[in-house]
């Protein structure tokens, strides 16, 4: 049974190393956030090369995503239509509908006053419901990378989420896998996450159960703003 992925961490601050921090000849580690020089625990094994670094090859343009490039940089757009909606529209209509019902009688002006109050609950939900499957039908996310930004944005109906960043803030990019669990099982998704700087890591994008849309944004973006790739925990195995 393979063990699970270690970050090698600076001895001195605790940020996690990079891969152009280590001289796998020499044995030497100078951490590029304290510059505090260290020693390889086990040159022999590193130059041997049983700790290396796996880039990951190229994601071709993957379904519901488009690119553009241009002189500053790059535009990908991303689309949230998914056949979910078709089991959702049917669903959304009756609730609606039902709804509709409810209060032409409760506002009838013969009813109790307890029949408009009784379902407030689920009119919350209808409304949420309806705003998410007009979205999912109607809303892109837009990317661009360039000119010392990164800025993600949702629309044309407003969604929370967006994201502008100086791109000087980011020191790396990375995907990672989510499992949620829920009545009916347990589903997987991805989602974009950037290595900040000051060694936070931040959330950037949900993709949804596309790995590959997620790999290739991430690849897409480091390209555009002159990161090299390396590993980092916790991001979809190479």
């Amino acid at each position: 049974m393979m063990s699970a992925p270690v970050a090698l961490k600076c001895p001195n601050c605790g940020s996690v190393l990079r891969t152009d921090d280590i001289d796998t000849a020499s044995g030497i580690i100078k951490c590029s956030y304290c510059k505090a020089l260290a020693t390889l625990p086990n040159v022999t094994d590193l130059a041997r090369g049983d700790i290396a670094f796996h880039p990951r090859a190229e994601v071709p343009l993957p379904p519901g995503l488009t690119l553009e490039q241009y002189g500053g940089g790059i535009s990908i757009t991303r689309r949230w239509f998914s056949a979910v909606v078709f089991f959702l529209i049917p669903f959304c209509i009756a609730w609606d509908s039902f709804l509709v019902f409810w209060y032409s009688m409760a506002l009838s002006g013969n009813a109790p006053w307890i029949m408009a109050v009784f379902p407030i609950a689920h009119v919350a939900v209808g409304v949420g419901l309806t705003y998410f499957v007009l979205a999912t039908i109607f809303n892109r996310t837009v990317i661009i990378a360039g000119q010392g930004r990164l800025r993600i944005g949702h629309g044309p109906l407003p969604w929370r989420g967006g994201v502008e960043i100086a791109t000087s803030e980011i020191d790396q990019l990375f995907c990672k896998m989510k499992t949620n669990n829920g009545k009916n099982g347990s589903s997987i998704s991805y989602e974009l996450w950037a290595v900040m700087r000051e060694g936070a890591t931040r959330k950037l994008l949900n993709t949804g159960t596309s790995d590959d849309q997620a790999l290739f944004i991430e690849q897409k973006i480091e390209r555009a703003l002159g990161i090299k790739d390396r590993s980092v925990p916790g991001e979809i195995p190479r």
